[in-house]
């Protein structure tokens, strides 16, 4: 089957959405440059030793836009399968990631020197984690999740909207800004569209 006759079965009657435009710039055709094959969604947990009746795949094909050059999944996979209300995924768990987020913010420092009125947002920003390394430096955060996790965020002191990034989010975030923001989208090829 060819894979763009797999995308589109894949998209099913549901609101995954097949990307034949660009998202950026509504350029027509995009030019396809990678292709990983059929991927599971990641956030899908089995108990060990229990077999799943079906577990769903979807191509993951990464096209570029000849115009804008963005990069971007040929399918938009519908969000209620990507981040279920059990999302069960939170980066403060892991030891390894909350070093390398405190490295991360080191660095950025290193090359932006952020002033303290400014802003960090993270698109994806999951519990806050990397986010918590900003406000512990001093700096105003805000963090876009699209799961329930973000409510952890929000526990934590870390300002965060519970949304997809979109057109919205963005407007919203251009008016928190004093001047330029620091945007860490660590995690956000499946958290906008």
């Amino acid at each position: 089957m060819p894979i763009v006759d797999a995308a589109q079965t894949a998209a099913g009657t549901g609101t995954s959405v097949v990307v034949e435009r660009c998202q950026a710039c509504n350029y027509a055709p995009l030019q396809r440059i990678l292709f990983l094959g059929y991927l599971p969604p990641v956030n899908q947990m089995r108990i060990i030793g229990v077999l799943p009746k079906e577990q769903p795949a979807y191509p993951a094909l990464w096209l570029a836009c000849p115009q804008c050059t963005l990069v971007q999944l040929g399918l938009i996979v519908d969000k209620e399968i990507l981040f279920p209300p059990e999302y069960p995924y939170t980066s403060g768990t892991t030891k390894i990631l909350r070093d390398n987020f405190s490295e991360l913010y080191s660095e950025s420092q290193t090359i932006v020197q952020m002033k303290p009125e400014d802003l960090a947002v993270d698109v994806g920003s999951n519990d806050g984690t990397l986010l918590s390394n900003f406000q512990q430096g001093g700096h105003r955060v805000f963090g876009i999740e699209p799961s329930q996790v973000g409510t952890l965020a929000n526990e934590r002191g870390i300002p965060t909207t519970i949304a997809f990034f979109g057109r919205d989010i963005a407007e919203r975030v251009l008016q928190r800004l004093s001047r330029q923001p620091m945007f860490s989208p660590t995690s956000n090829t499946s958290t906008t569209s």
